[in-house]
Formats: structure tokens, C-alpha cells, sequence
């Protein structure tokens, strides 16, 4: 009897400290992924004070926005100090893991003066992206897995699971499948990461510079923008300099052998009343609430793919869907230059000319608006 309760009380202390060191490394660590994830959660984790931009979005974000060419074209066109700029961007980043790492940040930093945040909508040609490279499980089961490395259990347990897309609806049933199914798959990737590298070191001074362009499963020639473009004007004299650039270099570049068959002209599908939509729907509103909570005005980007417009009516019924504050501001709308021939891929324009004028322009855009003068006052939201 006595052995029964020295068994029992050893099984109870190991499962209890087996607990107790998941939650700790669920807040200090993250589970086996890319350097660049890691970096982006170091950021969201890290001490320093919060930047005045916050850009947060996927890989699209990562080659149109440049944090530190807008840093350079911001410093000439403003007195005193430069406004600091800030990405986190991941490639094939769901809503969710950008919800997470943007509660990070505000919950850890503080509030930047705005944020620019990329509308990271998942489609059907997204998805088909991802099987064609080559991973080893399904596009929908891939992306579940990889942001769990970005979540806390906490984070897991209250977020839609939308990461299955036009694979699984959104109902009470799935959502707390997922979820449950998450927290597992957590706590097996913090517990292998742990053993498998104790002493990692954890701290942003580990990433440098090219830890932030790029990860080990795109092409070698591809990076996000980061300091590629050297500003030295303010971005109302970089925007028609650029744009010269390209209207010159246009005539003689030849479109990609991909871009032969993508159909042009087509609307981008938000799909606001798709079953499969909801739970972004869901995310995107929250973000959006959590912002304003913290007193920071949110520009929207929409950025769609290859051959894929967003009309003034769908521009419109965004804005209505998700009847806030936050304005959505056409980016790529702006461009007043052939971009048709400065993608480098049906979901990334190229790095320079094309991405360096996106910066310049979104620049311009917070200072017309007058968004990195004044915060806008803390409404709170139940």
C-alpha cells in the first residue's frame, strides 16, 4: 500500500513538473521552426520599446515592404528623430499566427504609433502554391503545424482554427478538434526542441540580417526586402523616380514564362460568406479590436496575387465587413507604373524596383494621413 502511494506520489510530482516546464518553455520558446520565424517571435518578445511602424503580414508583406528603406525615406521627410519601422513577416503565414505575434507585441512592447497590416486571406490558388512545392504533408495540414510553433497553449485554445482551408468548416465540433489536436502537437514540438538543443540561444541578438530575409525552403534567389534600397529623399521624391525607373526598364523586360497562364482581370476572392472564411473573418475583426484597445490606427492592405484585382465594390464590402475604424488602403492600386512585369513570382513582386516603390508609397500614405503625428484615443471593446 505504502509502495502504491510512493509510486503514485512520484507520477504525480513527474507529471507536474512535466507541466510546469512545458508552460515555461511555452512562453520562452518556440517549437522547431525556421530561423525566421523565430526571429519574428524574438521580435514580438523582445524588450526593446515599441517602433513607430509596425508592418505585420506574410511573404507578400516581406518583399513589398521594406522597414528599413521606409526608415531611410521617413527620416528625410520628417524633423527630429526618424520614425523606427518594424516587420513581422512570414512566409505562408496564416491570420492566426499574425494575430498571436501581434498580441505578443502589444502585450510585451506596447503600442506602436500605426500599424500596416497586410489582409492575409488564404485562396484556392494559395493552397495550390503550396502543394506544388513539394511539401511532405497537404498545404492545409502544413500551415496547422508550422504557426502551433508560433502560439502559446493559451493562444491555441482561443483562436478559430482556420488554417484548414476549403478543407474543414468552422464548427464547434472542429474547432475544438483543432485546438485540442494543437496543444499536443505543442507540447511534442516544445518538448523535442528542448531536449534536442537545451542551451539554444533564444535572444534576438542571435538573428542578424539574413535571418530576416529568408528561409531555408524557398528558392535560393528569392529574399524579403531589408535594406535593399538605399533612401536618400523623402518618399514624394523616390515615388516618381521609381516610377520612371520601371516606366524605362518596362518595354524591354518579358513577362515570366508562369505568367502565360494565369487568366488576368480576375476579382480577388474574399469570400466573406464562404463557410471557410469566417474564422479569418473572426481573426481579422480581433486584431483590429486589440489595436484599438491600444489607442493605434490600423492601415489595411490588401495584396493580391498575379491577375487578381480588388475593385472599388470589394474594397467596400471589406471595409464593411469588418465595420471598424481601420481604412483599407489599395496599395498596389497606387502604383501608377506597368507592375504586370515586375513579379518575380503570382505572389510576390519583385524586390527593386517594384518593391521599393510600395514602400515609398505606403510611406507617403502615413504621412498624408497623418498617421505617425498622433495616436488616435483608446476606445476599449468588451
Amino acid at each position: 500500500m505504502i509502495r502504491n502511494l510512493s509510486y503514485r506520489g512520484l507520477w504525480l510530482a513527474a507529471t507536474a513538473g512535466l507541466i510546469a516546464g512545458l508552460l515555461w518553455l511555452d512562453h520562452n520558446r518556440g517549437g522547431p521552426a525556421s530561423m525566421l520565424s523565430r526571429c519574428n517571435l524574438l521580435l514580438t518578445r523582445s524588450a526593446a520599446p515599441p517602433a513607430d511602424v509596425l508592418i505585420v503580414g506574410s511573404s507578400r508583406s516581406g518583399t513589398a515592404l521594406d522597414p528599413i528603406a521606409m526608415r531611410g525615406m521617413l527620416a528625410h521627410a520628417v524633423t527630429g528623430p526618424a520614425p523606427t519601422v518594424e516587420r513581422i513577416a512570414l512566409g505562408h503565414s496564416p491570420l492566426r499566427a499574425s494575430h498571436a505575434l501581434l498580441e505578443n507585441y502589444l502585450d510585451t512592447r506596447g503600442a506602436p504609433r500605426v500599424i500596416a497590416l497586410e489582409i492575409m486571406f488564404m485562396t484556392r490558388r494559395s493552397v495550390d502554391r503550396l502543394a506544388q512545392r513539394g511539401q511532405e504533408t497537404s498545404p492545409e495540414h502544413y500551415i496547422f503545424r508550422r504557426d502551433l510553433n508560433l502560439m502559446t497553449f493559451e493562444q491555441i485554445l482561443t483562436l478559430p482554427a482556420v488554417a484548414m482551408p476549403f478543407s474543414e468548416r468552422e464548427s464547434m465540433l472542429n474547432r475544438w478538434r483543432f485546438r485540442l489536436r494543437g496543444v499536443v502537437l505543442r507540447a511534442g514540438a516544445l518538448a523535442y526542441q528542448f531536449f534536442r538543443r537545451p542551451a539554444e540561444n533564444w535572444r534576438l541578438d542571435a538573428c542578424d540580417e539574413a535571418t530576416w530575409t529568408t528561409e531555408p525552403a524557398w528558392p535560393p534567389d528569392f529574399a524579403f526586402s531589408y535594406g535593399e534600397f538605399e533612401a536618400d529623399a523623402p518618399p514624394d521624391d523616390v515615388i516618381p523616380a521609381l516610377e520612371s525607373v520601371m516606366a524605362r526598364s518596362a518595354p524591354q523586360r518579358a513577362l515570366k514564362p508562369w505568367q502565360a497562364g494565369v487568366q488576368a482581370g480576375q476579382r480577388y476572392p474574399y469570400d466573406f460568406g464562404a463557410p471557410y472564411r469566417q474564422g479569418e473573418v473572426v481573426l481579422l475583426r480581433s486584431m483590429l479590436g486589440r489595436a484599438s484597445n491600444h489607442g493605434v490606427p490600423v492601415v489595411l492592405l490588401p495584396m493580391p496575387l498575379y491577375g487578381y484585382t480588388s475593385g472599388a465594390d470589394d474594397l467596400r464590402e471589406l471595409a464593411d465587413t469588418i465595420a471598424t475604424r481601420a481604412h483599407v488602403f489599395d496599395l498596389y492600386g497606387q502604383v501608377q507604373a506597368e507592375l504586370d512585369k515586375f513579379w518575380y513570382d503570382d505572389g510576390h513582386i519583385e524586390v527593386y524596383p517594384a518593391g521599393a516603390l510600395t514602400t515609398a508609397i505606403l510611406a507617403q500614405h502615413l504621412l498624408d494621413t497623418g498617421l505617425l503625428e498622433a495616436r488616435v484615443p483608446v476606445a476599449r471593446h468588451d
